[in-house]
């Protein structure tokens, strides 16, 4: 039996972030989506880069070593936190046809690159709600380009 008995069992999956390797490949990994989605929902690369510091440092304090989906939902949910309050500060006036969950998903889907059931366990909705919020956002853009698309076109002619 000896001092095995007493040593923790150590989790095979994905890289520990306290070894430099680890973390640095996870940092590679998620930072380039990660900072086009925050960058998305507050507007600039300095408040995107205070936002992405803060929300790597809690990602690896709470999810510490434990598997990547659980990293990548600590992750994208401190940084959404994070950038709440920017988000609700500059609503947008100037015609949007999108609301702010909508808005979300969608940066969330195509500049983040997250699938719908990361992006429901991230927001606590189911998977479906997530499709659902991206098709009515797709369809509303879809609707919008349309009209603003045929004017440019008929003068073209």
């Amino acid at each position: 039996m000896g001092l095995k008995f007493f040593r923790r069992r150590q989790d095979t999956e994905g890289p520990v972030p306290t070894e430099t390797g680890g973390a640095k490949e996870r940092y590679n990994a998620y930072f380039p989506r990660l900072f086009a989605y925050v960058r998305s929902c507050v507007g600039g690369d300095m408040p995107a880069q205070e936002i992405m510091v803060q929300a790597f440092y809690q990602a690896f304090r709470r999810a510490g070593g434990r598997d990547e989906d659980r990293f990548r939902t600590v992750l994208f949910r401190s940084a959404r936190r994070l950038c709440r309050p920017t988000l609700q500060d500059h609503r947008s006036e100037d015609g949007d046809p999108l609301n702010a969950s909508e808005r979300e998903v969608i940066s969330l889907v195509f500049d983040a690159g997250l699938t719908r059931e990361q992006i429901a366990r991230l927001f606590r909705i189911r998977p479906t709600t997530v499709s659902s919020l991206l098709m009515a956002a797709l369809r509303k853009l879809k609707e919008q380009t349309s009209a603003a698309a045929a004017p440019a076109y008929l003068k073209l002619a």
